[in-house]
């Protein structure tokens, strides 16, 4: 039976930047994907490379400064994967979304991008004048102005995916897609890992990157770690083209936020958020649900008015969760990661830091 030092169960974006990282530090690392890597959740998201402006509303400089590290080695790194995207978030009169303290947050997130060696253009603060000339999808949504700040667009997941695997193999670590995990046990002061196929490897570390399929392995009970709620988020492709040059967020009257990007031809607009309970159910999308999404968005960017029959396709994919409130579920917007006795189990919701995040589970689960 072949020893590693590490098994990862689970090749989404945070098992292959896992991988990645852990053969780069010169452990023996075996991946394991029971059907083709990056095709699940990974695959189904907005595919914005965020820089974390954002997190600047709750004060979370670190959050930002990772962001913006992982953002900008990402551009540089797979520049034909990742482009630069203007962003337009249209200002209130009042409040923490006003142009003074707008203004502000774009002179704090300008310094720490230039500290951080970000090759993307700092924020700025664009005038009603210019918003009503260049941006018609925005005409009437912006008497205030707007936020214009620059985020990364993935043109293709797959070639990120790509890029991934190629990298762990030229560091001889190993892959194998097609391969459904069947159990994991203890034996002695290593952990073995059996496949459906009757396969079986040993190693000192297994990490599940499963996400809600966690249970679908055999797994010791006194090894697992809490299990959260889960919901469904899910972005809608049309094809028509909102806006061909910026990506644009609006807000619903309960407070939901949209954000529609471009994507070839046609938009991209998300992410609508609704539990999963049941985790044996596949994830899907009902007309219903369409519907509340279509009338939700329609009612915060009017200009836009989306009909059924302009949707493409659907991206869904399944997320972890803390609850719901009147916005929806709230996501865990930190990665959870749970260790015990050399097996670990990976939460997460962002694409943007897996490779922060997994520096800092190969520290949890102290592989050095």
């Amino acid at each position: 039976m072949e020893l590693f030092d590490l098994i990862i169960i689970g090749g989404g974006i945070s098992g292959l930047g896992l991988a990645r990282e852990a053969s780069l530090a010169g452990h023996s690392t075996l991946l394991l994907e029971a059907k083709r890597c990056g095709e699940a959740t990974s695959n189904n998201t907005l595919r914005i490379i965020h820089g974390g402006f954002r997190y600047l509303q709750n004060f979370d400089i670190p959050r930002v400064i990772r962001s913006l590290n992982d953002q900008s080695a990402l551009i540089t790194e797979i520049p034909e994967a990742v482009k630069p995207l203007p962003c337009l978030m249209p200002l209130a009169r009042f409040g923490m979304k006003s142009r003074i303290p707008v203004t502000c947050a774009t002179m704090l997130y300008g310094g720490i991008m230039r500290i951080t060696g970000s090759p993307l253009p700092s924020p700025t603060v664009v005038s009603h004048h210019t918003i009503q000339r260049d941006v018609p999808l925005l005409r009437d949504q912006a008497p205030h102005g707007a936020l214009c700040w620059y985020d990364g667009l993935m043109v293709n997941p797959s070639v990120i995916t790509a890029h991934l695997k190629s990298q762990i193999a030229t560091l001889n670590g190993q892959l194998r897609e097609e391969t459904p995990v069947e159990s994991m046990r203890r034996d002695g002061a290593h952990l073995i890992v059996t496949a459906t196929t009757g396969e079986a490897w040993s190693a000192r570390h297994v990490i599940t990157t499963l996400g809600p399929f966690l249970d679908s392995i055999d797994t010791p009970q006194e090894l697992q770690g809490p299990r959260p709620l889960w919901c469904r988020g899910f972005n809608i492709i049309i094809k028509r083209q909102l806006d061909p040059t910026y990506g644009i967020s609006a807000e619903s009257a309960d407070g939901r936020l949209f954000f529609c990007v471009p994507r070839d031809s046609g938009t991209a607009i998300g992410t609508w958020y609704i539990p999963h309970l049941d985790i044996s159910v596949p994830p899907s999308v009902s007309e219903h649900e369409i519907a509340q999404f279509l009338k939700a968005f329609n009612t915060a960017l009017p200009t836009a008015q989306v009909a059924t029959n302009e949707i493409s396709h659907i991206d869904v994919g399944i997320l972890p969760m803390h609850g719901t409130s009147t916005k929806g579920p709230n996501l865990i917007a930190h990665e959870k990661i749970h260790e015990k006795d050399g097996y670990v189990e990976v939460l997460s919701t962002k694409y943007t830091t897996f490779r922060s995040q997994a520096r800092a589970i190969l520290a949890a689960a102290k592989i050095g």
